[in-house]
């Protein structure tokens, strides 16, 4: 008795250790020598994974970027933020999203180490001599005011400036750079109504040179200062520098479960028979059970509201009988054979429309028939315990 009670709570433990260790999320490891993943793995699907590596103690930040090839998705973005107290040479990114099946992805792993006060400096300094570049490009005296030639133009340019200037950057705070606001945008367009013809009276043509172009380097100042001020909060964050970048190219996940649609749900059908010369019509609704062979699995229409066409086969749970009380049904089998051409409409639920194929079973050398069908199942994927 002890003895089967011992065996018993092995066989429970191998059970629940076999469990504990599926339920563990699958370990991607980084090799940062080569710029590849350990051992080429096959990405799992439908499920979360991390991804480790070895790091050095000064990287503060690492950041995961996913994208499935060719599918036009935007890219996800995981990270890893060391904190205050660790010192560790190892960082574990956990990918909570998960792949797709039987898909290919493009990883790019890439590590910050921290930003010092003098690569601000030189950050803000570049940033502020191209801006002040490109508004004295687009902003130019004319006459007795300042014209700008193309505003929308030098707001998307000073974006695109300070964009450029940040690339390699991220903020440990979470601080991001959103482009310049409404505030710098209006101060632009505020510049074509800029005049100063007062100023110039009677003034000779030095003088007036002279006013005009302190005018104008005055505004330019203004502006870049402006546009300082707004990056300034991210600058002055906890900023860190890219120090490396692993693109890891065409990672293959899992092949997808092969899956049969099953189905069951009311197949409608009509009998017509003849009693003594007078015609009899038996309309009859009745369950029926089968499998859908697909023919396209991302089939849509509007709004991808129908999928899965394909052809599906099955037989109804009890024989049909006309007016005349006969059994009808498909021989050998004895039950009615159905084959129908349908959708699957909101994932689960089947429209069939098709015939079934029956004979008389009650009269002798019954002819085989095949009766007009039209249903409606509920559809479930059946995993068939094989990956594709």
């Amino acid at each position: 008795m002890k003895l089967k009670l011992k065996q018993s709570i092995l066989v429970a433990l191998s059970v629940i250790s076999f469990g504990y260790a599926n339920a563990q999320s699958q370990i991607i490891k980084l090799d940062s020598e080569n710029g590849s993943f350990k051992n080429f793995p096959v990405l799992p699907d439908n499920e979360a994974f991390a991804i480790e590596g070895e790091i050095d103690k000064s990287i503060k930040l690492v950041e995961v970027t996913i994208k499935e090839n060719k599918s036009g998705n935007d890219p996800v973005v995981y990270s890893w933020n060391r904190s205050l107290h660790n010192n560790s040479e190892n960082f574990e990114v956990l990918v909570t999203q998960p792949l797709k099946a039987g898909a290919t992805y493009d990883f790019v792993v890439t590590t910050f180490k921290e930003l010092e006060v003098d690569a601000k400096k030189r950050i803000l300094g570049n940033i502020l001599i191209r801006s002040n570049h490109l508004i004295k490009s687009e902003v130019t005296i004319d006459k007795h005011e300042l014209k700008v030639d193309n505003a929308k133009r030098l707001i998307e340019g000073l974006n695109e400036i300070v964009y450029e200037g940040i690339a390699l950057q991220r903020s440990r705070n979470g601080i991001e750079f959103d482009g310049l606001s409404g505030l710098v945008e209006n101060e632009i367009k505020k510049i074509n109504k800029f005049k100063f013809k007062k100023l110039l009276r009677r003034k000779d043509g030095t003088e007036k040179d002279s006013i005009s172009n302190a005018a104008l380097d005055k505004k330019v100042n203004y502006l870049t200062e402006l546009i300082l001020t707004e990056i300034k909060p991210f600058i002055a964050s906890e900023l860190v520098e890219q120090y490396r970048r692993y693109p890891i190219m065409e990672v293959k996940t899992r092949k997808g479960n092969f899956t049969l649609p099953i189905n069951g749900g009311l197949y409608a059908w009509n009998l017509n028979s003849n009693i003594n010369d007078v015609s009899f019509s038996n309309t009859g609704l009745t369950p029926g059970v089968g499998f859908t062979i697909p023919f396209k699995r991302s089939f849509s229409v509007r709004g991808k509201s129908l999928t899965a066409l394909g052809i599906s086969l099955g037989v109804l749970t009890t024989k049909m009988k006309d007016a005349n009380g006969d059994r009808f049904a498909t021989p050998t089998i004895t039950l009615p054979v159905y084959a129908a051409l349908g959708v699957n409409v909101f994932r689960v639920i089947r429209v069939n429309a098709g015939a079934i194929m029956v004979s008389n079973m009650d009269a002798i050398n019954s002819k085989i028939q095949f009766i007009p069908t039209f249903g409606i199942a509920l559809e479930l994927d059946a995993w068939i315990g094989v990956r594709k």
